[in-house]
């Protein structure tokens, strides 16, 4: 191939690609609608929802839902952190089931709906860094598999 010939060949690819470029960047669909709705509680939480509704009702305590851990706390200053970015890495994505409140939105108690999977190694890790961090942040966690027992004997200490 005489360079002539393979300069043209490099032009064209070019002018194809920037085509390509061109056409992708003019004809982006509205990512806004590439979404769904969803559910906020998955089915089981929903049932567990339903049983712990009245237990809060009875106590005065209004029921959040899916709350951010990063809402809760936050990593201590920058200035006395050097760790801030990491400490705030590992809170930002994950959430709590669900915290009981007092009428001043005060959080009373939060609560994991544990299953099976909380038996998984990486699971296990999760759950132990997030009983380490609320306990060493004055949170009582409560954790069960479904069962309002352990709620209602906290409450009513």
């Amino acid at each position: 191939m005489r360079f002539d010939e393979f300069l043209a060949l490099l032009v064209l690819l070019l002018i194809i690609a920037a085509a390509i470029w061109l056409y992708r960047r003019l004809h982006k669909p509205d990512i806004t609608k590439l979404y769904n709705a969803k559910t906020i509680l998955t089915d089981r939480e929903y049932e567990f929802y339903k049983r712990l509704k009245p237990l809060a009702d009875e106590y005065g305590l209004s029921i959040f839902t899916k709350v951010r851990l990063a809402d809760l706390i936050e990593p201590k200053p920058k200035a006395e952190n050097p760790y801030w970015m990491e400490c705030f890495n590992k809170i930002k994505s994950k959430h709590i089931d669900f915290a009981l409140a007092d009428e001043d939105t005060v959080i009373v108690a939060l609560i994991e709906l544990d299953d099976t999977s909380h038996d998984r190694p990486d699971r296990i890790e999760r759950d132990d860094f997030v009983n380490a961090v609320l306990e060493n942040t004055g949170y009582a966690l409560l954790r069960t598999y479904g069962e309002l027992d352990v709620i209602e004997e906290y409450l009513s200490m």
